[in-house]
């Protein structure tokens, strides 16, 4: 007959690493990042619509105080940038003490749009943006086939 041995898991672990390398590793590290890395997952979420005229932007950037965002608009580009640091004043005998630092940007390509009409507002922890587009002089016309 024959035997049957069980894997343990680091024959499990040998296994993945001879098939697929590092790559689980690597996917691990984006998710779950390690040593101060940040990962795609640290950045706010964004919502774009097409409406009337305009885009309307919804970003949900929950615990960020208004004067920590930055936004621009550069070469067709409308950034949205956080910069905020969170410190907890106490007493100087802590035993225990953590610091928060945030540090995003999201980069959104609008063209032709009105620059000097661009709308923000903080509410609820959620900005709200308008962009209203621009008229492009663009035309449709029909072109008759001479004969």
């Amino acid at each position: 007959m024959f035997d049957l041995t069980p894997f343990r898991k680091n024959e499990l672990d040998r296994l993945r690493k001879d098939l697929f390398g590092d790559v689980f590793d690597r996917m691990n590290q984006l998710f779950d990042p390690k040593d101060g890395a940040t990962s795609f997952l640290d950045s706010f979420k964004l919502d774009v619509r097409d409406q009337d005229g305009q885009y309307v932007i919804e970003a949900e950037m929950p615990g960020i105080k208004k004067d920590n965002i930055h936004i621009r608009y550069d070469k067709d580009y409308l950034i949205l940038s956080v910069d905020q640091r969170e410190e907890k004043a106490e007493d100087k005998d802590y035993v225990y003490r953590e610091r928060r630092v945030t540090s995003m940007q999201r980069s959104l390509y609008l063209p032709n749009v009105k620059e000097d009409a661009i709308k923000a507002k903080l509410s609820d922890g959620v900005l709200h943006l308008t962009v209203p587009k621009a008229d492009d002089g663009s035309s449709t016309r029909t072109i008759e086939i001479e004969e």
